[in-house]
């Protein structure tokens, strides 16, 4: 379990720590005045800034520290591992991690034009190529209600078997711009490091006892619509979903797109109505028992602001 949660760990904090480093990988190399992919020297302030930053102030549970190297438009030299690039993409730069007695891993950042799927059906292919395949989904309850959109669009997981090394990759996608692009590279590492080093890959410990089903599908914000998930309930025979969005749309729009979402996945719509500022339905669940479901949208007082709630729930406790 320990194995698990640090890949998992190292995976989440990649995804912060990268946005500082390609904020500060271009000034590094304008003000060291070197070549691109040249290596930041010590005497260079703002390059041990930037290191300093992207690295943690503290030592691993074995007494380890961690270094980082900036790399501006280049991969990493000698990292151990060859990236493949997607045609036309520009590589904006590299980050080498080093950690005592293990193998240093590296993340990179990426434009790369297109579909956020053609990045990721690229890196499958590719990196398919290398063995490293997407692992068989784990099981266990799938997220559902609200997605975010601040999140990835799209993302991938190649390992392989349930081990190291992986690469992680998540497609960010920009209006008007090219796809943000981030990938971790994580390689095997010395029995020695493996304790505090794990992989999100791992297939082991199966599904929790006793997990209910999902009665809640993932419902996705219109394209230009913020919406930030607020929180979540599970508990005996209710499922709940809330969440916030930022749109000039009104709450019979959004009632109205969501809806369409909840009846593709199955749910049966038995009444609604809107009613400025309230716009609500209520369904009939798909699935054993005698679940029923209900979708509110709200126009709050303050500008632009909709709250959102989405509710499964069964009368008598049955299918739970």
């Amino acid at each position: 379990m320990r194995m698990v949660l640090g890949g998992l760990a190292a995976v989440a904090l990649t995804l912060v720590i990268a946005l500082t480093a390609v904020e500060l990988a271009s000034q590094v190399g304008e003000i060291r005045g070197g070549g691109q992919g040249a290596a930041p020297t010590s005497t260079d302030d703002l390059a041990e800034l930037a290191a300093r930053l992207v690295s943690p102030p503290y030592p691993m549970p074995d007494g380890s520290t961690q270094t980082a190297t900036l790399h501006p438009g280049a991969l990493p030299p000698n990292a151990g591992f060859d990236l493949p690039l997607p045609p036309g993409s520009h590589l904006v730069g590299s980050v080498l991690r080093q950690r005592t007695n293990a193998n240093p891993s590296f993340d990179a950042v990426l434009d790369v034009a297109g579909t956020p799927d053609d990045v990721t059906s690229f890196y499958e292919r590719e990196l398919g190529k290398k063995g490293l395949t997407t692992p068989p989904a784990p099981q266990q309850m799938q997220p559902g209600g609200f997605q975010g959109t601040m999140g990835p669009a799209k993302g991938g997981m190649y390992c392989k078997g349930d081990g190291l090394p992986y690469v992680s990759v998540s497609v960010f996608s920009r209006p008007n711009a090219a796809n943000d692009v981030r990938v971790h590279f994580e390689p095997a590492q010395p029995p020695s490091a493996q304790q505090f080093i794990g992989s999100p890959c791992s297939q082991k410990g199966g599904p929790q006892p006793g997990m209910p089903a999902q009665r809640l599908p993932a419902l996705r914000a219109p394209d230009g619509v913020l919406l930030q998930a607020s929180g979540s309930s599970m508990g005996n025979a209710r499922q709940q979903s809330d969440g916030v969005a930022t749109t000039t749309k009104s709450a019979g729009e959004l009632e109205s797109f969501f809806a369409q979402q909840l009846s593709a996945a199955g749910w049966t719509r038995v009444a609604g109505a809107v009613d400025s500022p309230l716009a609500f339905s209520t369904w009939k669940v798909p699935g054993d028992g005698d679940w029923q479901g209900v979708l509110i949208v709200i126009e709050m007082p303050a500008k632009d602001r909709r709250s959102l709630m989405m509710r499964a729930e069964s009368p008598t406790g049955f299918g739970f």
